[in-house]
């Protein structure tokens, strides 16, 4: 269990090409080669008197308090059959899970799934598996950037952005977001470095 820990954090660390502000809690600049929407932009109406839409600040502070070794909070979501999959039951059978939010017109996401699908065809008989959520608005741009980049592991959607609930629960303010978590869901790791 422990190499193979070791193993798939070294692979996954060396997964995303670009993610943007991994390491600023504000991003003001794009990170080199990012296609980088400041978060102004995106979340129209955040931190107004909307009480509906989660603020930004929620998202900074969720973020900010899953670290490693916090235990990550169970979530169910549907996949493209319209089949509802919770964390919980990945965990009761795997080691290892990565937990990485994207978008359909996010140009580092798309990067990532070439790595990502080498590092689930070389761990994945070691009970390694990969949780995709997509943050898309449309159920259509979803579906469409899954078909074309033959997305092979648990793909989930919110379909929310950046509002959904669980998007707001893991911090998710920009993407690639991630979390490598174990078989308890306690993260052993987030926001995998680029390389």
């Amino acid at each position: 269990m422990k190499e193979l820990l070791v193993l798939v954090v070294l692979s996954v660390s060396t997964v995303y090409l670009c993610s943007c502000s991994p390491n600023i809690i504000v991003p003001s600049d794009p990170a080199v080669g990012c296609e980088h929407v400041p978060l102004d932009n995106i979340l129209p109406g955040i931190g107004s008197e909307n009480p509906q839409i989660p603020s930004r600040r929620e998202h900074f502070r969720n973020d900010k308090q899953l670290i490693p070794g916090q235990k990550v909070s169970d979530f169910t979501l549907t996949n493209l059959d319209g089949d509802e999959v919770s964390l919980s039951d990945v965990l009761l059978e795997t080691d290892i899970v990565l937990i990485d939010f994207w978008a359909s017109w996010c140009g580092p996401c798309i990067a990532s799934f070439p790595k990502l699908k080498e590092l689930r065809d070389t761990y994945g008989q070691d009970r390694f598996e990969i949780i995709a959520v997509s943050i898309d608005r449309e159920r259509e741009d979803w579906e469409e950037s899954s078909a074309e980049h033959e997305v092979p592991w648990i793909n989930l959607g919110e379909l929310e952005a950046w509002h959904g609930e669980v998007a707001t629960m893991y911090g998710v303010h920009f993407v690639p977001k991630s979390y490598l978590v174990d078989s308890d869901g306690c993260i052993l790791q987030k926001d995998l470095p680029t390389t």
